[in-house]
């Protein structure tokens, strides 16, 4: 399906591509949902969408979307790295090619997450300053959102590394509006004396991002407890990639867990409005309510979706990469890492 000729005001949208093999939903509703939704703005974004041709021909479109035909799929069971180096026309492969070639301003792929962290480190630039690329996630508190990273693309880190991270999730952060993002450290205690050398050292480290000028607050205010992070005190929350992974899993379990219990209501079903009161709690711990997973640290955007992501998970991510591009996150992370 050729695309229109761009107009000028076509030059304003977000490019987003959006991946959809690889993932346990349906592909048809995926992109069904995608093209019914109305997505505000003065610029929506344009699609271009990686699929089968099986897929297109099933499921019909608007002249917004270029859909853009793979022959091959990197299935979730396949070694990563063995993957991307032999699926060259895989829907991961192709459409982080087109991110490095700038025809597209971001990616969205609910696939494999070894393959799309393997073929980002190999054809997309690091950006100035940063080692290790990280999975930024958002997570619900009692007041704003959390940005947390790393929460999987490297299971140990370094203090310099876990700085970097800091920077990313403060521009972050910033590009959703933060003026002034608070960073914490994910620890077993507050006080500095705790956790590894590598977690202590960085403690040290991460007060280089506090100003000197005492009339200012404090960017880090120190180490974070696990069960203190859902206060809502920070905006940014630094870790490895194997505490943070099991961190935001035994999260989502936990609120998966008292929310099925929470449906067993008993004598609390007479309480007027209790349902509406568990629906709008559900709907807020849901993962699909939440932008995937930020791969930051390489030169383009890309996004990764939960495997078992509904099709209102990737309208999500959508809506979060189109802000991104809008808000130039990209030059926002650059700026921090000077």
């Amino acid at each position: 399906m050729p695309r229109k000729t761009k107009s000028s005001e076509d030059y304003h949208r977000p490019r987003i591509g959006i991946d959809l093999l690889g993932c346990e939903t349906s592909p048809d509703k995926i992109l069904t949902a995608i093209a019914s939704h109305h997505f505000e703005g003065e610029h929506p974004p344009l699609f271009t969408i990686f699929g089968t041709k099986e897929i297109f021909e099933r499921v019909s479109t608007s002249e917004d979307f270029f859909c853009h035909v793979v022959t091959e799929e990197i299935t979730m069971e396949e070694d990563p790295l063995l993957a991307v180096r032999r699926k060259k026309d895989s829907s991961i492969a192709v459409g982080i090619d087109k991110l490095k070639a700038f025809e597209i301003d971001a990616f969205i792929s609910g696939g494999n997450s070894g393959a799309l962290l393997a073929k980002t480190t190999i054809s997309l630039q690091m950006l100035p300053g940063i080692d290790r690329p990280a999975f930024l996630t958002l997570i619900p508190s009692k007041i704003e959102p959390i940005a947390v990273l790393d929460v999987g693309a490297s299971v140990d880190a370094k203090a310099e590394t876990l700085l970097q991270f800091a920077k990313m999730g403060i521009a972050y952060q910033k590009a959703r509006g933060v003026s002034h993002p608070v960073v914490g450290l994910l620890n077993i205690g507050e006080e500095k004396r705790k956790g590894t050398p590598e977690i202590r050292k960085a403690y040290e480290i991460l007060q280089t991002l506090n100003t000197t000028d005492p009339i200012d607050a404090p960017t880090f205010i120190g180490n974070i407890e696990g069960r203190n992070v859902f206060l809502g005190n920070i905006d940014v929350l630094i870790t490895d990639g194997f505490t943070g992974n099991v961190f935001l899993k035994t999260a989502e379990g936990i609120a998966g867990f008292v929310l099925d219990q929470m449906q067993n209501l008993g004598p609390l079903e007479s309480i007027p409005g209790i349902r509406s009161i568990i629906e709008a709690l559900k709907n807020r711990l849901s993962y699909a309510e939440y932008p995937g997973a930020i791969l930051c640290g390489g030169e383009g955007i890309v996004i990764k979706c939960h495997g078992a992501s509904p099709p209102e998970a990737f309208i999500h991510s959508i809506t979060s990469a189109s802000r991104l591009v809008k808000n130039s996150f990209i030059e926002k992370i650059k700026a921090e890492l000077i």
